[in-house]
Formats: structure tokens, C-alpha cells, sequence
């Protein structure tokens, strides 16, 4: 398992034409606001304890827990205080490399799709399963970061295998972990509104 530890910031802009990964360990983090982002993102939950908000779905993860979050799609981590540090993996892949990794019989983002109705943000795996897709986040990291011969290549291959995967996984999954919420009918509304609006200036009321 690789020891590489970032640093965590807040930024949510890539930096990078494609992708981007990191491992952050936090004891302590303030508030994240919520937010949303124009590429994909693939969170991969380690330990601590964190309710998560997407949309208007929450979900109350589980150490293991994998999230896919879709660009423009409105999300937030609620942490909460526990003697376990808040540990995850963040992977952020553009549209342009999903795109590129993806082949005309192979739509890699369709893990992602937003406009399907059984579609769930969260993947709760089995073992095996999940041993494989952490193990292949591990790997890509340490290729990032050492700058080996053919670490690019690497990498490519590394991330087309983690996409493949969670595509696999999500088409195999068929429960939701939502947890219900009576109020889900007014955030949805509202978050609807915000979307439909987001170019117009909105006022509280």
C-alpha cells in the first residue's frame, strides 16, 4: 500500500489537462463548503466518519465506500468529529480524458450518467472487488509520483483499468444506500432551481 500522503487543499480547479489523484490524511478539517466542479470525480473513502451529500441524495459512508460524482453535480462531506483520522482518495479525471480513454463501444463515463434513473452516486463492493480497484489507485499514485521510464503510459493504462472497473461494479450494483430524507423533495426542488438559474443572480428568497 503506498505511503504517499498529500498535503490537502481546498481547491477545486484541476490543475492538470487530465487527471489528478491524492491520498490526504486529515485528524482535523473545517467545513467544506458545498460545491461543484466541471470534471468527474472519484472519491475513494478509507476511515473517519463522514455524511455525505450529492445533489439531494445523502449517503452515510462506510470505510471501503466509493463515490462518483458527476460534473455540475452540487456535493459536500459533512465531517464528523471521531478519534479516526479522515482518510480518502481523490481522483479527478477531465471530460476531455475521459472522453480520450473512452472508444466508440466503450462510453467510460457512463458509470457517471446522470440522466439514468437507477443510477446511484455510492458503491459499497465486496472484498475482492474493492481490494482490486484500491490497489490499482495505490499503483497510480506511486507511478505518478516516482517519474519512472514509462510512467506515463503507466498511468494511462492504470487509470483506463480503474475506469473499466468502476463502469463493471456499477452496472452490477443494484442498491442505492441512500439514506431517506422527508426534505428531499425541497432540496431537490431547490438545487433544480439553482441549476436552471446558475447564470442569473438568485437571491435567498
Amino acid at each position: 500500500m503506498t505511503s504517499i500522503v498529500h498535503p490537502f487543499s481546498p481547491r477545486q480547479k484541476m490543475l492538470a489537462a487530465d487527471y489528478e489523484i491524492y491520498r490526504y490524511r486529515d485528524s482535523y478539517l473545517s467545513e467544506v463548503e458545498l460545491h461543484h466542479h466541471d470534471f468527474y470525480e472519484v472519491y475513494f473513502f478509507t476511515s473517519g466518519s463522514v455524511h455525505y451529500m450529492v445533489e439531494s441524495r445523502q449517503y452515510q459512508l462506510k470505510p471501503g465506500d466509493i463515490l462518483l460524482i458527476s460534473p455540475l453535480e452540487l456535493h459536500q462531506p459533512m465531517i464528523q468529529a471521531e478519534k479516526d483520522a479522515y482518510e480518502r482518495v481523490v481522483l479527478w479525471i477531465s471530460r476531455g480524458c475521459l472522453s480520450a480513454l473512452s472508444s466508440p463501444g466503450c462510453d467510460l463515463s457512463a458509470c457517471f450518467d446522470v440522466g439514468n434513473p437507477s443510477r446511484t452516486n455510492l458503491l459499497r463492493l465486496d472484498a475482492v472487488s474493492l481490494r482490486r480497484l484500491r490497489d490499482m489507485a495505490d499503483a497510480l499514485i506511486d507511478e505518478k509520483n516516482s517519474r519512472y521510464f514509462g510512467w506515463e503510459l503507466n498511468c494511462k493504462a492504470l487509470l483506463t483499468r480503474i475506469l473499466v472497473e468502476l463502469n463493471r461494479r456499477m452496472q452490477d450494483s443494484p442498491d442505492s444506500f441512500e439514506i431517506p430524507d422527508e426534505s428531499s423533495g425541497i432540496i431537490s426542488g431547490v438545487l433544480r432551481y439553482i441549476n436552471e438559474n446558475f447564470n442569473n443572480d438568485i437571491s435567498l428568497d
